[in-house]
């Protein structure tokens, strides 16, 4: 429990920061590089609307952040009552313990069903965090993770728009909005004030990592590609292009960056850390469609996710949501 109190701090401190460490690879740089395969849709130009309407308004007598404003029964527990063995919506609180020195109670739970975990920090504080990560350790440099990081947030089944990860960015009233690889997992965070749009982001971000629609052209645009130098001749030369591809050849191209990775690789052979997370520009085309699908099947399960949430937002409405979705696994 006390590691993953670290590790919660941890989080909570990366959300109020720039994401400077040198082996994460995120959605930070996505911007940055300019890729002509795929144009926007009207479709995708849209507000984003599935099946319910994203919506940041509170509703008229309802506090902008805060226990109030997320809706609750009196009937289910709050998270300061909740002790070592209690049931909710199918989860066990395994472990609860409270840390007067920073005036907040660590609850850890796990879901009975599929042993997907949880660990939620419950302060008095409105500034409320939600993330969902995975143990996404490798055993080559192709990248597979990193590509796949991309590609989950480029539409899923409720949410089949190009890129809803992008749209929400100013339409959401968040504090922080990422994603990120590092050597051995994978992590969607994201923080806001207001619960409405806490719940609208956490519906995002839940369907994009377990019902991603991960399409062809989605790999194609996001890991890497064949295509001519210069599009209109048709005689120019072949170019390997792609938003990872590319992210890789510029971090591959700083020679502190290129030492602490060949060091690495050389202190820890034959584990997970001999090998680049992020995708090695020389092994990145070496992945095929097919491979990221199977590592998004076998590594993207919920009894492979960590989940925590932060914050005084009302717990079992949360754990109602995310039981919901992953219930459906076995």
């Amino acid at each position: 429990m006390q590691g993953a109190i670290k590790g919660a701090r941890i989080l909570a401190a990366a959300a109020a920061t720039s994401r400077t460490a040198r082996p994460v690879f995120g959605r930070a740089g996505r911007a940055a590089y300019t890729t002509s395969l795929i144009s926007h849709t009207s479709a995708g130009k849209q507000l984003l609307q599935p099946r319910r309407q994203l919506s940041t308004t509170v509703p008229a007598g309802q506090q902008a952040h805060g226990v109030a404003a997320t809706t609750a029964t009196s009937s289910e527990p709050s998270a300061s009552s909740l002790v070592t063995g209690q049931e909710v919506h199918g989860f066990v609180v395994e472990d609860v313990q409270i840390v007067s020195e920073l005036k907040l109670k660590a609850i850890r739970l796990r879901h009975q069903k599929t042993g997907a975990e949880w660990l939620h920090i419950d302060r008095d504080d409105s500034n409320n965090v939600f993330s969902v990560g995975f143990n996404t350790s490798v055993s080559d440099s192709t990248g597979v993770p990193h590509i796949l990081e991309h590609t989950t947030l480029c539409g899923s089944s409720k949410y089949p728009v190009r890129d809803p990860f992008f749209k929400m960015l100013n339409r959401s009233m968040s504090t922080f909005m990422n994603a990120w690889t590092a050597h051995d997992y994978t992590q969607y965070p994201f923080s806001t004030q207001n619960a409405k749009d806490y719940e609208n982001l956490q519906n995002v971000y839940l369907d994009a990592v377990f019902q991603p629609s991960l399409r062809e052209v989605d790999f194609r645009q996001e890991g890497w590609r064949l295509e001519r130098s210069d599009p209109t001749d048709t005689a120019s030369s072949w170019q390997f292009k792609g938003v990872v591809y590319n992210e890789m050849k510029g971090a591959f191209s700083d020679a502190g960056s290129l030492f602490a990775t060949r060091a690495e690789q050389q202190m820890f052979p034959g584990t997970t850390y001999q090998y680049v997370s992020g995708g090695d520009p020389a092994f990145i085309p070496d992945l095929t469609h097919a491979q990221l699908v199977e590592f998004h099947r076998t590594r993207y399960h919920p009894s492979n996710a960590r989940i925590y949430s932060y914050g005084n937002f009302p717990l079992a409405p949360q754990l109602e949501r995310v039981g919901e979705v992953i219930s459906t696994y076995e």
